[in-house]
C-alpha cells in the first residue's frame, strides 16, 4: 500500500509567505497616506468649529474675547499645536499647527499648516478668513 501525504511543501509555504510580504511592503505608504489624510480632516473640522466659535463670540459682542491668545507672532508661549474652546475645552491637534489673529472691525482669522506632507502630496493648508 501506497501511504500519500497530504499537505503544502515548504517551498510553497515561502512562496505564499514572499507574496503576503510583498503585499503588505506595497500597502504601508497608501496607508500611511491615508491615515495622515485622516488627522488632517480631523484637525479641519476642530479648526472650522474653533473658528465658528471664535466668529459668533465677536459678532454676539462685537469686540475680541480677551481669553484667545492672539499674539502669536510675539509671545512665545503661543500655543501652536492645540486650540481651546471657550469653554475652556482644549484640543489637540493630530499633524499640524495653528495661529489665530484679530483685526479690529473685521473679527478673526485662522491659519492651519500640515507639519508633513506624505507622498508629494499637495501642500495640507487652511486659511479662513475674516470675512
Amino acid at each position: 500500500m501506497k501511504n500519500k501525504q497530504k499537505g503544502f511543501t515548504i517551498a510553497e509555504l515561502l512562496i505564499v509567505v514572499a507574496i503576503i510580504g510583498v503585499m503588505v511592503a506595497v500597502s504601508i505608504p497608501i496607508f500611511s497616506s491615508k491615515l495622515h489624510k485622516a488627522k488632517v480632516a480631523a484637525d479641519w473640522a476642530n479648526v472650522r468649529a474653533y473658528y465658528a466659535e471664535l466668529q459668533m463670540d465677536y459678532i454676539t459682542t462685537g469686540k475680541k474675547n480677551p481669553s484667545i491668545n492672539t499674539e502669536w507672532h510675539s509671545d512665545p508661549t503661543y500655543d501652536w499645536t492645540s486650540i481651546t474652546h471657550l469653554d475652556g475645552q482644549k484640543v489637540k491637534l493630530k499633524t499640524g499647527t495653528c495661529a489665530v489673529s484679530f483685526k479690529e472691525g473685521e473679527g478673526y482669522s485662522l491659519v492651519y499648516e500640515c507639519n508633513k506632507i506624505l507622498g508629494g502630496e499637495p501642500e495640507c493648508h487652511l486659511s479662513l478668513p475674516m470675512k
